[in-house]
């Protein structure tokens, strides 16, 4: 058989094999630098993994990313490679190999601040706040109060890795404690954050209950703790500086080596068998970043010291305290930031309807986890509040943050006896709760840490309409709190309370309006509401008489409203339990009705709404509106559910719904005046229920239509 492509073999190449001009037009140098960084050249993608990888007797598979090889199918599946780059940023292309390295990136990439200014000048930033990513600006800062961390200073690989230890038990004995007290030295330097004209460094010691070490080099009988005080030179010893909230830092010093014991046999925790000084930093009033440098400047100071009393001690090596020896085991474990306000202004952070309870109400479950909330007003308004959040909702109030914190708006002890002094002015202060937590911050990602309570800290002033630049107005300068700003970046949310009120708000209107709930729902929520404790799906089966098959298809019902894991089912917040209160009577009615019944009860919007109820304004009506009361001499009075900060919110409510009602009705926003008017409470009390004519003029359209030109 003829081949009846033959003719074309006499033809005319254009193009040679090697020059393909489709290949020619394409860029591919971002295909190659994959390629290249993977090992490869792109030339073996459509062979086959048989024929592209040479593998021996029993391996079935190879890992691209570092060449692991797998005997089985499952050991492939199960493989997780750390080589293999989980994300890569689009601003400079770096790859990242966890999402604790994504995540901090953008804080530190030169491309991404370059590109985030420039759309800030040019008045764009505002498009994407909310998003998650950190906002360039100038924001106060704020000083720096406590800090507690355990600090592991690692000797291990130095000879006679105990040598400051017995540089220490030497110094002692130079010096007459019984007759003098602690040791008492001035120190001078160029410290951040601290005055440093003229500091005390006081050295001391107590027991420590270990046992002495059983190598033959530990020639001491006895092991004690000793302690290095630093605080302003003008006070007589530690306790009067604390008492007067002067700068302080004390550093507990105890030896370690593998193997150490107390002296009752007990193990003494020491993971990483270190030899070295496990060390424990507490302090106020003093940068974090420099309790490091603090410590091995006091040890400096206290070995020029030795040698007075006999010749050859044991010196100190200052070194072994330097910064560069800290152990990555080391922890922080109490960590506080503040900014100081005049009290005119935050009244909004600790009011009953303020930030502060407004945290804890929405970010709280019913039963799960921890939330701890304080209202102290003895003393005088605001005197100490509280709201405290585990680390199950923590990244709720702001995406990306990991550790639980107790946010504080507080007064001195005594605020009365200071009247007319900047002390007299509350802190306003976010701080780490490392009790809530398994696994506390690592003294290495103090930076993100600090940066975490720094954004939960200005959100927390923005929600409540505290300036967060500098304003000399509003911030108070104290004796370390000044009111400066610095450029830097940060994640700032707008609202983002109020929308996790209106999420939880919409999840509970949803049980009205959908007509899907059943009795064994409504018996449910009375449950979790009413008794006491958690609740297995199995028990709330036993207490509402019920197979466990239609619990758990209840709690796929109830969907947002309810937290099931871990074999405990709760309410989502304490928020939700109060809405579901208010709703519950309703929900039993639904549940005798259909479905359009159960809507007409609760909104009247047959005339315009959806019957499906997906229009704008239907969902509207939906998210805000309890009931709509009809008037037969006047527009019908529209009573929203929903309880607002204040009339101000109220009319930035009101004023979107009537927006929405003329996207689908067609008409002005001015006709919605005539047709409804508000009923609303907000959640300090006060009613506003303004007739149509006082209600008409906040409405777009008002004045083109009624007023003269």
């Amino acid at each position: 058989m003829s081949d009846e492509f033959a003719f074309l073999d006499k033809a005319t190449p254009i193009h040679s094999d090697s020059d393909d001009p489709v290949r020619s037009k394409i860029n591919q140098h971002e295909a190659d630098e994959s390629r290249s960084a993977v090992g490869t050249t792109g030339a073996d993608q459509f062979v086959s993994e048989t024929s592209a990888i040479p593998l021996r007797d029993g391996v079935v598979s190879q890992c691209r990313y570092c060449q692991e090889r797998f005997r089985t199918d499952t050991d492939d599946e199960n493989h997780s490679c750390p080589k293999q780059p989980v994300a890569s940023c689009r601003y400079c292309k770096e790859e990242h190999f966890s999402r604790d390295a994504a995540d901090n990136h953008l804080y530190h990439c030169e491309p991404f601040r370059r590109a985030r200014a420039k759309e800030h000048k040019q008045q764009r930033v505002h498009a994407m706040h909310g998003q998650g990513d950190p906002q360039p600006g100038r924001f106060i800062d704020p000083w720096y109060h406590e800090l507690r961390a355990y600090v592991k200073y690692d000797c291990s690989d130095k000879p006679s890795p105990l040598k400051s230890y017995s540089g220490f038990s030497d110094l002692q004995k130079e010096h007459d404690f019984e007759q003098y007290g602690n040791l008492q030295l001035e120190m001078r330097g160029d410290f951040n954050g601290i005055k440093s004209d003229d500091l005390t460094v006081e050295f001391g010691f107590k027991g420590s209950g270990i046992a002495p070490s059983e190598d033959p080099d530990f020639k001491l009988e006895e092991v004690r703790e000793y302690q290095i005080y630093i605080y302003p030179g003008e006070y007589e010893d530690y306790s009067e500086a604390a008492d007067n909230g002067r700068q302080r830092a004390h550093f507990l010093i105890r030896p370690r080596w593998p193997g150490i014991a107390s002296e009752s046999g007990s193990e003494i925790p020491n993971p990483h068998d270190i030899t070295g000084f496990d060390i424990e930093f507490t302090g106020s009033n003093i940068p974090f970043t420099t309790y490091p440098e603090l410590l091995h400047s006091a040890v400096t100071r206290l070995k020029g010291r030795q040698g007075f009393r006999w010749e050859g001690p044991t010196y100190l090596r200052p070194n072994d305290f330097h910064p560069e020896n800290i152990h990555k085991s080391s922890n922080i474990v109490d960590a506080e930031l503040y900014v100081r306000v005049k009290k005119e202004y935050t009244r909004r952070v600790y009011a009953i309807d303020g930030t502060l309870h407004r945290i804890s109400l929405l970010l709280s479950d019913e039963r799960r986890g921890y939330t701890k909330s304080i209202r102290d007003d003895r003393e005088c308004p605001g005197y100490y509040h509280t709201a405290t959040i585990g680390p199950d909702r923590i990244s709720e109030m702001i995406p990306g943050h990991e550790w639980p914190r107790e946010h504080k708006h507080y007064h001195v002890k005594h605020p009365k006896a200071i009247e007319g002094g900047p002390l007299n002015q509350p802190k306003i202060s976010v701080s780490l709760q490392s009790s809530l937590v398994a696994k506390t911050p690592k003294w290495s990602q103090l930076d993100i840490l600090e940066r975490e309570l720094d954004e939960a800290l200005l959100n927390v002033l923005k929600w409540s309409d505290i300036p967060i630049r500098q304003d000399n107005q509003v911030y108070v300068e104290d004796d370390y709190f000044k009111a400066t700003a610095s450029q830097r970046f940060r994640k700032l949310l707008h609202g983002q309370l109020p929308r996790i009120e209106t999420m939880q708000d919409r999840e509970v209107k949803q049980l009205v309006v959908a007509g899907t709930t059943t009795e064994t729902d409504v018996q449910l929520l009375e449950t979790l509401l009413t008794d006491g404790g958690n609740h297995s799906p199995a028990s709330l089966a036993e207490k509402i008489d019920c197979a466990l098959s239609t619990v758990y298809k209840s709690i796929d019902r109830l969907g947002e409203l309810v937290n099931h894991r871990y074999n405990d089912v709760q309410l989502t917040s304490q928020y939700i339990a109060q809405q579901i209160v208010r709703h519950l009577d309703a929900v039993k009615q639904s549940i005798n009705t259909d479905l359009e019944t159960a809507v007409d009860e609760l909104v009247r919007a047959e005339e315009f709404a959806d019957p499906q109820g997906a229009d704008p304004w239907s969902l509207w009506l939906q998210n805000w509106v309890e009931n709509i009361r009809e008037n037969t001499d006047g527009p019908d009075e529209l009573i929203l559910g929903f309880e607002p900060a204040d009339v101000s919110e109220a009319r930035r409510i009101i004023r979107e719904g009537a927006g929405k009602w003329a996207q689908v009705t067609g008409k002005d926003r001015v006709d919605f005046g005539h047709e409804f008017v508000p009923v609303v409470q907000t959640r300090s009390g006060e009613v506003w229920s303004p007739s149509q004519w006082n209600f008409l003029p906040g409405l777009a359209g008002f004045k083109s239509r009624y007023l003269p030109v």
